[in-house]
């Protein structure tokens, strides 16, 4: 098990969310991460302009709803990846609390995820990955997350 570190964490609305374990593509170059699940439905078809707010500030980025693969532009995320110190292994929680052909804007919470000693190396290959099988509250369970 991880030692999530919820400081600042508060409960969330009831608007619609997704959530994302950090892994090695969302911290590297290409920075690839966008809106996963149903909440894509929910989002227009084309390149809006987006803010995360996070912790009092707020980073702008373009969400590509045109695209087949519905992702934020690199640039944009990188920069919220460095401004907020992501590490692999930690969770960030996007609640969506308005969107529009204009405007999306996205509450962001992020979970520290410090994984404790004993799981020193293990999903640094893809011979032994980390499996995460459920996420209880979140009502995605139908498939396996595999953090690379």
């Amino acid at each position: 098990m991880t030692n999530m570190q919820t400081d600042g964490i508060k409960p969330l609305s009831g608007k619609p969310y997704f959530h994302v374990i950090i892994s090695k593509t969302h911290l590297r170059p290409r920075y690839a991460v966008g809106p996963s699940g149903n909440i894509c439905s929910t989002l227009p078809s084309v390149a809006v302009p987006t803010i995360l707010n996070c912790r009092g500030k707020s980073w702008e980025v373009i969400y590509n709803g045109q695209n087949r693969c519905k992702q934020f532009d690199s640039r944009g995320w990188e920069n919220f990846v460095k401004g907020n110190n992501l590490k692999l292994g930690d969770a960030c929680v996007f609640e969506l609390m308005e969107h529009g052909e204009k405007k999306i804007v996205f509450e962001v919470q992020i979970l520290r995820g410090d994984f404790p000693n004993e799981c020193a190396g293990i999903g640094e290959s893809e011979v032994e990955p980390i499996i995460l099988y459920d996420f209880p509250g979140t009502g995605e369970s139908d498939s396996p997350f595999v953090i690379d």
